[in-house]
């Protein structure tokens, strides 16, 4: 409680005592500062006092640091320290306490090192393999898109897609768990086991069994698959579940292949021996070997080939999008080792990866993809042809497509008529849909490059193309592209924006230029020093596991709960607590109020008890510290400015215990995390409007490449922009300010006026110096040039009052006069510490506006100059009171 009955605050000008000269004397309690790299060790001391020594590894020179009886050091015997580290003294916390105030010795650093590459390894490796897992899934996607549905009767030999009914004749095997007799079965045995958390099933048996084939049938007739061939080239069928049966902890399940099941093949007809002649079944076989072939093998039950397209697209699409997920993780960790800080080095690492290998593997794919079209359509027409022939019973090369049509539809045998004209439109549909890929961006400019040209059309003149001649599109599941969507829009929007307040912040630091405490100006400011606490109770925080005195203290709790899997932390215990100190330089001393402030104190203490560990970060007295925030006057005696969190148009404000360059560093790591989310929901959002029209074209994510380079582009114009943007509100704020003040200094004009009259009547120059005042305080608004006018008349009007007031000894008594002389250069003392960050302001401002590219900026957004102000204002002490006069 102060005199008057009021509390005041922790740190308050009414409270506070700031060392009188020099730095403050270090209590017993606080740390000690290494004057060298070393290793820590113990000795004796002197006197048998227990001392810190740190050896210097290079000189062998050491340095001892006496402790006191009743306190314990806490730091590890050999541990690594660096110049500048703080061995800190505290309380006895137990034999697990360790410090982590230092950056680790060369080993650690190594080590470090050696983990950041292959973090970026793996990061890079991982996302080659995606990349190319994505291209093949999206390749086969193509594979199955280039080739119409055939019907059974039209089947010819080479890559063929059906859809069917299985047969209910032909060689079956019986059922695991039941007595249902099907083509393909595979069952398993799952237990239910518990955990702390929930339960899960394990697969404690399982088995497979097949025939070697059966038959499929559709509307115009069989054909005969062959599931040996699936098996042995290692693949299975896709099938849904048709039995599960539970007992206690265990249930058994069986995944069949019945006669009757709607079946989807994509798979190769092969010939076969022995077919009779007058057979209305097609001499041919479908079996699963790729070999010489463009296809992969599908037995799918309930299932189409639209259906199968969408699922080989979307997992191509979340491959490519994990894959630009692993090349922006490995851009940052490779930032981070090479300590680069720049957004646009960054984004222009994350480009050149992206774009370099989506560009080679896209024009990669679209090469092997369009020759891959012609050699199939190749196979296709000889395959086609010598069915043709072998029908007719005609010589090889006997046989023509122009005019086919009419002959195929005179035969006079049903079956062979169908299985002719079937033969021709699937031919046909596969002529159109090669040409219609041919067709599409960029593949009708790129064909020519490759000798690849568009196959003569079999349709005659007049004659509508068949059904399946046109490729349907097949978009991803709408519940992906919804949620996909909605996941990477709040991706790009939180990272693009979160990331890009954290660069400013990064740009900040390096724009601001660092002031010392006799060269603070209002405004942005940076300053530099080392913390020095108030004296007095109530003005430090006590550190709960280092028992030292501080200015901010925050303070963890976390507990280990479970095990195996289900093992996790949870925080049972987080505070912190921080009061206002002095930052003190080479020139003096800084008030700051750390209050609204980013904190950024790295772990000093951790101690392990049990499942429990506890952890401290801190800001201790004598700590060097790094502060990027706002000048404000101080707002108790009005006579100096203090570092706090301003009114600043949202300028931040950092109190680190890192150096410039090391707080630069750590917000850029974060802003460079962000914006690398903030890519891949933006790239992301590309991709999936592409495949949600159901386009898996090699263009479409050629140019989902191209984001990067745009989002380069466009995040270098905002930088810039906002830069600008930046210091130009700086000027108008640091001038609104000044306008303020005035018009405070414009309040004070009637009691001006009234003392004058009372007190002061044969004054006639004051008299003229208030009047001029007033008549320029009358407008709203002040341009610089009116500003250097009023502050000249304001001087006068002080200077004048000044002086009669020590020529006047009976003045000095009143109350009145005095609370008015305290009232006016209080408001003048304002005005000289905001005309300094106005000036600040506007070099700055100029300066930027000045460099290129900003300069092009300037001149197209019409950002308009600004004057500086040049009427000289000092800051006067404020004049004490002395009532016994």
């Amino acid at each position: 409680m102060d005199e008057e009955g009021s509390t005041a605050p922790r740190g308050s000008a009414t409270e506070r005592k700031a060392p009188e000269s020099g730095p403050p004397p270090l209590p017993d309690e606080a740390a000690v500062l290494a004057t060298s790299d070393g290793v820590v060790s113990f000795g004796p001391g002197v006197g048998g006092k227990k001392t810190v020594t740190v050896t210097d590894e290079d000189t062998g020179q050491s340095v001892d640091h006496p402790v006191p009886e009743d306190r314990t050091v806490v730091v590890v015997a050999g541990e690594p320290i660096r110049q500048g580290d703080q061995i800190t003294e505290g309380p006895s916390i137990g034999e697990s306490a360790t410090p982590y105030k230092n950056e680790g010795g060369s080993i650690k650093r190594f080590f470090k090192r050696f983990f950041g590459w292959a973090l970026i390894l793996v990061a890079l490796v991982g996302g080659w393999v995606l990349q190319h897992y994505g291209f093949a899934a999206i390749r086969e996607m193509r594979q199955l898109e280039r080739i119409p549905h055939v019907d059974a009767i039209a089947v010819v030999e080479g890559e063929v897609a059906m859809n069917g009914i299985a047969s209910d004749e032909g060689e079956m095997v019986p059922g695991h768990y039941t007595e249902k007799r099907s083509y393909y079965l595979y069952w398993k045995k799952e237990e239910y086991v518990e955990d702390d958390d929930d339960g899960r099933w394990v697969t404690r048996a399982s088995g497979r069994k097949y025939a070697k084939s059966f038959m499929m049938i559709d509307s115009t007739g069989e054909v005969s698959v062959s599931l040996e061939s699936l098996i042995t080239n290692g693949h299975h069928p896709e099938l849904g579940l048709d039995y599960r049966r539970r007992s206690g902890d265990f249930r058994y399940s069986e995944y069949r292949l019945d006669p009757g099941d709607k079946v989807f093949v994509f798979a190769k007809a092969v010939a076969t021996e022995g077919t009779p002649e007058d057979s209305q079944t097609p001499p041919y076989q479908i079996e699963f070997d790729d070999e010489g072939a463009s296809f992969t093998p599908i037995l799918s039950e309930n299932s189409s080939e639209q259906a199968q397209r969408s699922e080989q697209g979307a997992e191509g699409v979340m491959a490519t999008i994990l894959s630009l997920a692993a090349f922006a993780l490995a851009s940052v960790f490779l930032c981070v080792l090479l300590r680069v800080h720049r957004l646009l080095v960054f984004l222009t690492l994350l480009s050149i990866l992206n774009v370099v290998t989506l560009f080679t593997i896209g024009i990669k794919m679209l090469s092997s993809d369009l020759n891959d079209g012609r050699d199939r359509l190749a196979r296709h027409a000889i395959s086609a042809t010598a069915a043709v022939e072998q029908q007719l019973s005609l010589e090889a090369g006997d046989f023509a497509w122009d005019g086919a049509l009419a002959d195929f539809q005179g035969q006079e045998d049903q079956w062979t008529r169908e299985r002719l004209i079937g033969i021709r439109h699937d031919y046909t549909a596969a002529i159109e849909r090669n040409n219609a890929i041919l067709d599409r961006f960029p593949e009708r400019y790129l064909a020519p490059l490759w000798g690849i040209q568009r196959e003569a059309s079999i349709l005659e003149e007049g004659e509508p193309p068949p059904p399946d001649s046109e490729i349907r599109p097949s978009p991803v599941p709408e519940i992906l592209t919804l949620l996909g969507g909605i996941i990477a829009l709040a991706g790009a929007i939180w990272g693009g924006l979160t990331g890009f307040r954290r660069v400013k912040i990064k740009r900040y630091i390096e724009n601001v230029p660092t002031s010392l405490s006799t060269g603070l100006v209002y405004g942005p400011a940076e300053v530099k020093g080392r913390v020095a606490l108030y004296q007095g109770e109530g003005h430090t925080v006590t550190g709960p596991l280092s028992g030292a005195k501080c200015c901010h203290v925050r303070y963890k709790v976390t507990e280990t709960r479970g095990s195996g899997d289900d093992r996790k932390t949870v925080t049972i215990e987080h505070w912190t607590d921080q009061v206002p100190f002095l930052c003190r330089d080479a020139e003096g001393y800084i008030r700051v109020v750390p209050e609204g402030a980013e904190v950024q104190a790295r772990l000093a203490v951790r101690r392990t008890s049990g499942n429990r560990t506890y952890y401290e970060y801190h800001l201790m007295e004598n700590e060097e510290l790094y502060i990027l925030g706002s000048a404000v006057v101080e707002p108790i005696e009005g006579e100096t400015l203090e570092v706090a969190d301003g009114n600043n148009d949202g300028f931040p404000f950092v109190i680190s215990d890192r150096n410039e360059h090391e707080t630069m560093l750590a917000i850029s790591r974060g802003g460079l995390v962000r914006m690398g989310l903030g890519f891949i929901g933006i790239v992301m959002l590309v991709t999936l409007f592409f495949t949600s029209t159901g386009s898996y074209s090699p263009s479409d994510f050629l140019l989902a490449a191209l984001t990067a380079p745009a989002c380069l582009v466009l995040s270098t114009f905002i930088l810039m922009f906002n830069d600008l943007v930046f210091l130009r509100n700086r000027v108008k704020r640091a001038h609104a300010n000044i306008e303020v003040a005035l018009k405070k200094r414009m309040d004070l004009i009637p009691n001006l006026e009234s003392i004058a009259k009372t007190y002061l009547e044969h004054e006639r120059q004051l008299h003229r110096d208030i009047a001029s005042l007033r008549g320029i305080l009358k407008e709203k608004d002040f341009s610089p040039e009116d500003i250097d006018t009023a502050i000249r008349a304001d001087c006068a009007v002080t200077d004048r009052l000044l002086a009669l007031r020590e020529n006047h000894p009976d003045l000095k008594g009143n109350t009145l006069i005095s609370d008015l002389m305290d009232r006016l250069v209080r408001v003048e003392n304002e005005i000289a510490l905001m005309r300094e960050g106005y000036n600040d302001s506007v070099e700055l401002y100029r300066t930027g506006a000045q460099r290129f590219p900003e300069v092009l900026l300037a001149k197209t957004f019409a950002f308009k100059d600004a004057d500086l102000l040049r009427a000289e204002l000092e800051v006067r002490q404020v004049p004490q009171v002395n009532m016994a006069t």
